[in-house]
């Protein structure tokens, strides 16, 4: 049975218990709207619950309340304020005096006695506090450390101890600082103080209210209010104030929005007593939760704490009040028992609990327990208890539960509601061919990745949704999202794109499309060139050099084959290819020559010149670079060192108040720190400790700097043939010596080097972590790399040091002169780190050319033959073969040779034809390109030599044929290739592409190049908006990206929108969608807008994805499709063909499924099935 069987089943039942309800109740006169029979039946039904109940609490207690179920827009909200104002609470609840229990902790100082009643207010002024006088310094320390405390504390600043004078008061205010002409009180059962405008006290004239800090409240009895809390999701909370004002003649009720603890402080718990209905969202109790003490019964209780807490924090009011009602709207938002909301609601109390759902049951029957555990309704608030009943006989659950639910369905009392007729329509869309080629590259990656988190994760498919960890259900999800954000727009799939600004046409998707097929393209060529080279090496290893010239010969072909398709084969390819058959045709005199074998040598020397002179390029620019600054800073010091002068060592002697200047250094040296690098603010205890610090640090700079530049002159100045050979030894390709120093390449030095005088010129830490051991998992080399921070170049702490100290000395008015040598000191250690950066680039540059002479090096050798090993000696044993090494990957063993050469031979076809196939895939985006742009004619058909004009189809050799062409060949065809009319290349019918001619298709009028959904979307718009210029629509979807994507669409077509989004504007923007007529559609997502909101202005919704939860959709309808509609209403889903949508729409709307979560992984297989086989290759 399906979840909506069993919910209406259920429901259904319940409603045969109630049937003897009749509609014989006077409404409020208060009430404006004049209610439909159903609504009088419930508020009878409401009232009786709360007057004649015979259910029971979990603690013994009568039972009041229960849950408004009426599906959504049968005006819930009106029910319900006439349950309020039909059942008030009596005076006799409400007004009564506060009483004060006895002082149960005794306060740690006596508070001065006053004239007044002790539990009562005492006032005193701030003014009568004494504060101890201290010495400046000791307080601005003290100061500081509060501050920084005060900054690392999770507890808002609000929550901050003021200053008390130990010997009189305690005061623990929450403000950080003493607010003006503040009023202390104190706490008629602590006897501790606070100011009354921090903590809200502020009672009536001749009301005697004692005050109570929010310990003690909560340690009181509870106060009793009059007061209904209604909680509701913050998008519909001004709503429900709209609603009241709407349906309640004036004076109305008296409602206050408590917004809690975080935004507005403390509000005493007695304010509640003046409304009779308090307002709330789920966020603010949500967030309240973290303002309820642990241990409710005892909140002072610092548990293993050696003193009371420092930083105390007030309590949320809330659960000190007994309520006369608690209403949840919207309550099957607490189904989920773990979450923080349905935490708080437990601490909650009250006379009555009312939830108010439309959609109570979504997975199944077992969503009510977590509305049960919330009325605390004995004995299935218990979760055994609960399973219990579900398990047991349906008769007593039906019974119970009749006692518990009213609910009423749209279907019972239509006859009632006279709501005007909903349409459906489902507009059915054909992907463009690029946008086809895109998704399907997508589907079959989100595919195989789903398919492999599947069987690798759980053994068996066969289990649901609902029942995966949280862990895993993101994996699961991921590839399914990814394939419907692609339906939506290619740039709304996440991580795709993310370097292109703004929205991406279809022209520029179909650039990037072909882009990336060139570049596929080209690692598959330069794969097969690999097979041939190495094939190649093993004929020379068998003595076949005929068979070796050829594949080299294959190699060159492939180079002329492709060079109009502007495929690339790698440079250093070329030349071990060049080289190489030069070599074996001069050694092998025999051999067949060509008259172009005569210029391989030369060629081979132009390209070994072009590719190192690109290097050798960025080498010489930026040592322009470096002497430019070099010389900037030769100017300005001259002969001196990078200490420049005395100047600071002058002005450290003049300075007038050391402590102070020390204290201010240091809290700005801890602002300053980065993680990672030891703070020297901990060293700085007096002037001279200043002084030596500096006096190190630019000798050190200076020395470093020097050694630096000479290492890198040095390094520049050493043959590259010399570099090559010591740095294969130190760390190209031969094994590390441990990273001992001493088997360290010119290279290398050069590079610690420059991380030592980068730690002193830069933030950057100097442990012995620069000296990392990068252990591969392939062979377990050890190989000393690069480990810098670049992009952290933020000036050392000894230079932050100097500039400090230079502002001091400007502030100050310090010698002229001596200011003046500071500017320029300050000027050249700005130049020194400009020119560390391009000292830095210079090293970069020389590594990289003398990588990229290795890799000629490398380019020209070829595979041979493992030599039989010399014998080493050991002194410690008998004598050895000597180990090959692991890096030396030229090197073959004899009994390998034939093995690999059979297997290259059988992976070089299979290579060719992926190529060919990627190829073709190149050739069908370039026609398509072609056919968009309308800028040459389609090549004719070479069989009936017309233009295709129903369409082509692209062979995998790139040619192509008409349709009509084709299928006459597939008939005549026994096998199931096609061979090419032009070429002969045979092409598998399942890798034929075909491209449709769309020239003589309808000419959309929209501005702008957009998805097909999107253009679909907007077109719709456009053409109601024609028809009716003040239509409005409510547009939905999963996706902000998808919403921005439209949104941009619409701009450029005229159509006035509004986004809806939480936050501030979310109010602004629901009046000026429902005010202004110039608005035509709001868009939002479905999560923010499909639950609760009243926008009957509205009669269009459009879903731009189909939606996978139908409890979502159906709440999403009913923002229209309610009480208060007078217009006809309709419903627009848009859905791709041979796409994952329309799987989507096939398998939820089919009568096995209704919620997602009840779906296994073996079924959801089926979403990923392609409905489209030889559309694209």
């Amino acid at each position: 049975m399906t979840n909506t069987m069993e919910a209406a089943e259920f429901f259904g039942v319940i409603k045969t218990y109630q049937e003897h309800i009749n509609d014989d109740f006077e409404q409020p006169q208060i009430v404006i709207p004049t209610l439909r029979s159903y609504q009088r039946r419930a508020v009878k039904w409401m009232i009786d619950r709360e007057i004649n109940n015979d259910l029971v609490k979990c603690d013994g207690s009568p039972f009041s309340g229960g849950i408004l179920a009426d599906e959504m827009g049968l005006g819930k909200t009106v029910e319900m304020m006439c349950c309020i104002m039909k059942n008030p609470a009596p005076p006799e609840f409400h007004n009564q005096n506060i009483l004060v229990k006895d002082c149960i902790q005794k306060p740690l100082i006596q508070r001065p006695s006053k004239s007044s009643t002790s539990k009562y207010i005492a006032y005193t002024s701030d003014k009568d506090l004494k504060i101890k006088s201290t010495s400046n310094s000791r307080s601005s320390l003290e100061n500081w450390y509060k501050n920084v405390l005060s900054e690392m504390s999770t507890v808002p600043k609000k929550a901050i101890i003021s200053n008390f004078d130990e010997d009189t008061h305690i005061v623990t205010c929450y403000c950080k600082e003493t607010p003006p002409k503040s009023i202390l009180v104190y706490c008629a059962m602590c006897g501790k103080g606070q100011h009354a405008q921090c903590v809200h006290f502020e009672p009536k004239p001749f009301q005697e209210v004692p005050f109570l800090c929010s310990n003690c409240w909560i340690l009181n009895d509870k106060l009793q209010c009059k007061a209904t809390l209604i909680v509701v999701p913050p998008s519909i909370l001004n709503q429900w104030i709209d609603e009241i004002e709407k349906h309640i003649a004036k004076p109305g009720l008296k409602v206050y929005v408590y917004n809690g603890v975080y935004s507005d402080g403390y509000i005493q718990p007695y304010s509640f007593r003046d409304y009779d209905i308090v307002l709330t969202s789920y966020n603010t109790l949500s967030r309240d939760l973290n303002y309820v003490a642990d241990n409710l019964e005892n909140p002072n209780c610092t548990r293993s704490l050696r003193h009371s807490k420092k930083y105390n924090y007030p309590q949320s009011p809330l659960p000190c009040i007994k309520w006369w009602r608690i209403c949840l709207d919207e309550g099957q938002l607490i189904e989920n028992t773990c979450n923080k909301v349905c935490g708080m609601t437990l601490n909650l109390t009250s006379v009555h609990k009312w939830a108010m759902t439309g959609t109570p049951i979504q997975k199944s029957l077992n969503d009510l327990y977590g509305i049960l555990l919330f009325l605390q309704v004995s004995p299935y608030c218990i979760e055994k208890q609960f399973q219990q009943l579900m398990k047991g006989e349906k008769t007593i659950m039906y019974e119970y539960f009749s006692k518990l639910i009213w609910r009423s369905s749209i279907e019972n009392v239509h006859s009632e509601l006279n709501l005007p007729k909903l349409t459906k329509e489902q507009h059915w869309l054909t992907f463009s061919q690029i946008e086809k080629y895109f998704y399907f590259n997508q589907h079959d990656l989100c595919a195989s990745m789903f398919s492999d988190i599947a069987t690798r994760v759980f053994p068996s498919l066969d289990i649901s949704v609902k029942n995966i960890d949280k862990k895993n259900i993101y994996n699961i999800i991921r590839p399914l999202y990814k394939l419907r954000q692609a339906c939506v727009h290619p740039q709304a799939v996440n991580g795709q794109f993310l370097k292109i600004k703004g929205t991406m046409t279809m022209e520029k998707l179909m650039d990037v499309m072909i882009d990336q097929c060139r570049v596929h393209c080209n690692d598959t060529l330069r794969s097969l060139v690999s097979l041939h080279n190495a094939l190649a090496g093993l004929y020379l290893i068998r003595a076949e050099p005929e068979n070796a010239v050829e594949q080299y010969r294959t190699v060159l072909g492939l180079m002329d084959k492709y060079k109009d398709k502007q495929l690339k084969i790698d440079t250093v390819q070329k030349i071990h290819v060049m080289y190489n058959l030069a070599t074996v045709i001069e050694e092998n005199t025999f051999l067949t020559k060509k008259l172009s074998d005569s210029n391989l040598k030369s060629d081979m020397e132009l390209l070994e010149k072009e590719y190192l002179g690109a290097s050798q390029q960025n080498v010489e620019s930026t040592r322009k670079t470096v002497q430019f600054y070099s010389d900037k800073v030769a100017k300005i010091i001259g002969n001196k060192t990078l200490g420049y002068s005395n100047w600071w060592s002058d002005m450290l002697d003049w300075i007038f108040s050391p402590n102070d200047f020390l204290s201010k250094v240091q809290m700005e040296l801890e602002d300053y720190r980065v993680p990672g690098v030891p703070n020297i603010a901990n060293r700085l205890k007096s002037v001279g400790d200043v002084y030596n610090v500096l006096s190190v640090w630019l000798t050190d700079l200076n020395i470093g700097r020097n050694r630096t530049i000479s290492m890198l002159k040095t390094l520049e100045e050493t043959p590259m043939n010399d570099l090559v050979q010591k740095a294969l030894i130190c760390h190209l390709r031969l094994k590390s010596k441990k990273a001992n120093p001493k088997y360290w390449c010119l290279l290398c030095n050069a590079e610690m080097c420059l991380q030592s005088y980068e730690s002193l010129l830069f933030s950057v830490s100097n442990k012995q972590k620069n000296m990392l051991i990068d252990k591969t998992e392939e062979n377990d080399q050890e190989t000393m790399y690069e480990s810098t921070s670049k992009g952290l170049w933020k000036m050392s702490q000894k230079e932050f040091l100097l500039m400090k100290l230079y502002q001091y000395g400007q502030a100050k008015i310090i010698n002229k002169s001596c200011l003046e040598d500071a500017a320029e000191h300050i000027k050249v250690l700005e130049l020194v780190r400009k020119e560390f950066r391009y000292l830095r680039l210079l090293w970069t540059h020389l590594s990289d050319s003398l990588s990229t002479h290795d890799e000629i090096v490398m380019a020209k050798s070829r595979l041979k033959l493992e030599n039989t090993c010399p014998l080493v000696t050991d002194e410690d044993g008998p004598s050895k073969k000597k180990a090959k090494k692991k890096n030396e990957n030229d090197i073959i063993m004899e009994q390998y040779v034939d093995f690999n050469v059979m297997s290259m031979k059988s992976d070089i076809p299979i290579t060719m034809t992926v190529l060919e196939r990627d190829i073709g895939k190149l050739l069908y985006l370039e026609n398509l390109k072609k056919e968009k742009e309308n800028s040459t004619e389609i090549d004719t058909c070479p069989i009936c030599c017309l233009n295709g004009e129903a369409g082509w189809a692209v062979l995998l050799c790139g040619h192509s044929v008409c349709n009509q062409c084709l299928a006459s060949m597939c008939n005549h065809s026994e096998a199931f290739d096609i061979a090419c009319p032009m070429c002969r290349t045979n092409t598998p019918m399942d890798s034929v592409s075909y491209v449709k001619n769309n020239r003589e298709g309808e000419v959309s009028n929209i501005k702008g190049s957009f998805s097909t959904k999107i253009e679909s979307v907007t077109l719709k718009l456009m053409e109601l908006t024609q028809q009716d210029p003040n239509v409005k629509v409510l547009i939905f979807s999963n996706w902000d990206k998808a919403l921005n994507l439209l949104g941009e669409a619409l701009t450029q077509n005229s159509i006035n929108f509004k986004i809806l989004k939480s936050g501030s504007t979310y109010k602004k923007t629901l009046k000026d969608f429902k005010a202004n007529n110039k608005i035509n559609a709001l868009l939002m997502k479905l999560s923010v807008g499909s639950k609760g909101l009243n926008l009957t202005e509205a009669t269009r919704i459009f879903f731009m994805e189909p939606i996978i939860n139908k409890a979502d959709e159906l709440q999403a309808i009913g923002r229209i499709h309610r009480i208060g509609q007078t217009k006809p209403t309709f419903v627009h889903h848009f859905i791709i063909r041979n796409s994952i949508e329309e799987n989507i729409t096939n398998v939820f709307s089919d009568a096995m499924f209704d919620r997602w979560d009840d779906i296994t992984l073996s079924q959801l297989i089926k979403v990923f099935e392609k409905n489209e086989s030889n559309d694209i290759l």
